[in-house]
C-alpha cells in the first residue's frame, strides 16, 4: 500500500503505472490504491463528525493524535473515532485475500510511508492488537531501487492510458486536501508542530466553537513533507498538481454498508497510545527510565516532529521502546546539540 506521495518524487509526472510495476519489481504481488479508501473514509467522517464535539479533529496524523494524547488529554473527545485510509485499505485487502482462499498468515501487507510517525504507529498497534497491517517500510529506503528500475524501464513498461484514481483521495496528501474533499465551510488547516500547538491552545481555552473541522499535520506541507521522502516537498506539490490533468479520475464510492461503517469506525488508536509501561519489572522500567532520560539529554529540545514523534521526550519514550532508533532524529544527523530560542 503506497502513500500517494511517492508518485510526486521522481521530479516530474511519472505515469503510476510504471511506479506500481516498480514497487512490485521488490517482491510485491500488488500494489493498493489508497485513494479508494480515502473516498471510503470521507464519506464516513462527513457523518460521524456529527457525533464529537466541536471543532472536530482529524485522527489522520499519527504524531498529531500522540500529541494531543500527551499533553492535550481532554482534547481527545474532539478526535474523529474513524480509522485512516491505511488502516481501511488494509482492511479491505485482506477480505478480497481471503475470499480467494488465502489464509491471514499467507498475506503479508505493508505501507510504504512517508513519515516516521506511521512506523511506530503500526509497531503500537501490532503490540497491542491483531493488525491487519505487517508493516511499515520508508519510502526512503527502497526509493533508489525504485528509481532506477523507472530509469530503465519507463519506455518499455505499456501505461494503458490513463490512470484512474480518486481525485479526492489524492488530494489528501497536501494540507487541507481532506477538508476541501469533506465540503466542510468552516474548517482550520495546519501544519508544522509548533502551529499545531498554537491551534489545540487555542481550543482548550475554549476558541474556534464555531468551527466544523481541524485538519492537522505534524510535517510541513502535510503528507509531502514527510521526512522520509527525497523529493522538495515544494516541488512535489508542483508535481501533485499535475495529475490533475494526466488522471482519469474517478469517484468510485458507492452507498456504504452499516457493517462497514460500524468496521471503519474505531477508538483503538486511542486505546494503543495509552498507559504503555517501558517494562513489566520494576527494576527493567527504572533502567530504561534512566536511559530515556539520557538519549532526552542528547536530543536538542526542538520538538520538530520530523522523527514521527510529536516532542523529543515521546522520541526517546520511543527509543527506548525499540520502536526509533536516535539516529533517526534529523537534528543530530544535522549537528544540532541543544536549542536556544
Amino acid at each position: 500500500m503506497p502513500s500517494v506521495t511517492i508518485y510526486t518524487q521522481f521530479g516530474d509526472y511519472i505515469n503510476p503505472n510504471i511506479v506500481n510495476e516498480a514497487i512490485k519489481s521488490l517482491g510485491f504481488d500488488e500494489v493498493y490504491d489508497i485513494t479508494y479508501a480515502c473516498e471510503i473514509v470521507t464519506e464516513i467522517t462527513r457523518k460521524e463528525i456529527e457525533n464529537v464535539r466541536k471543532p472536530a479533529i482529524s485522527p489522520f496524523c499519527p504524531s498529531v493524535v500522540r500529541l494531543i494524547n500527551a499533553s492535550y488529554p481532554e482534547l481527545m473527545e474532539h478526535v474523529i473515532k474513524v480509522l485512516t485510509p491505511i488502516e481501511v485499505a488494509a482492511i479491505l485487502i485482506r477480505e478480497k485475500y481471503r475470499k480467494m482462499g488465502f489464509k491471514d498468515e499467507e498475506v503479508g501487507v505493508f505501507f510504504l510511508t512517508p513519515c516516521v510517525g506511521w512506523i511506530t504507529k503500526v509497531k503500537n498497534i501490532q503490540k497491542n492488537t491483531k493488525s491487519q497491517i505487517n508493516g511499515a517500510i520508508a519510502i526512503s529506503d527502497v526509493y533508489s531501487k525504485i528509481l532506477r528500475y523507472i530509469s530503465k524501464n519507463n519506455k518499455n513498461i505499456e501505461t494503458n492510458g490513463t490512470v484512474a484514481m480518486s481525485y479526492s483521495g489524492l488530494r489528501w496528501a497536501t494540507v487541507g486536501g481532506q477538508s476541501t474533499s469533506m465540503h466542510f465551510k468552516e474548517h482550520i488547516d495546519v501544519d508544522g508542530v509548533k502551529n499545531v500547538i498554537r491551534v489545540l491552545d487555542d481550543i482548550e481555552k475554549g476558541k474556534f466553537d464555531d468551527v466544523e473541522f481541524i485538519e492537522a499535520h505534524a510535517c510541513t506541507e502535510g503528507c509531502l513533507g514527510g521526512i522520509l521522502l527525497v523529493d522538495n516537498p515544494f516541488n512535489a506539490k508542483r508535481v501533485l498538481k499535475k495529475f490533475s490533468s494526466q488522471l482519469n479520475f474517478t469517484n468510485r464510492m458507492s452507498k456504504i454498508s452499516e457493517h462497514y461503517k460500524n468496521e471503519f469506525l474505531s477508538d483503538g488508536y486511542i486505546k494503543t497510545s495509552k498507559g504503555l509501561k517501558l517494562a513489566d519489572d520494576f527494576e527493567s522500567a527504572v533502567k530504561k527510565m534512566k536511559y530515556m532520560n539520557e538519549i532526552i539529554n542528547m536530543l536538542p529540545g526542538i520538538d520538530c516532529g520530523q522523527c514521527g514523534s510529536p516532542s523529543c521526550k515521546a522520541f526517546a519514550e520511543d527509543v527506548v521502546r525499540g520502536f526509533s532508533k536516535v539516529e533517526e532524529c534529523i537534528m543530530l544527523k544535522k549537528g544540532v546539540k541543544n536549542y536556544e530560542g
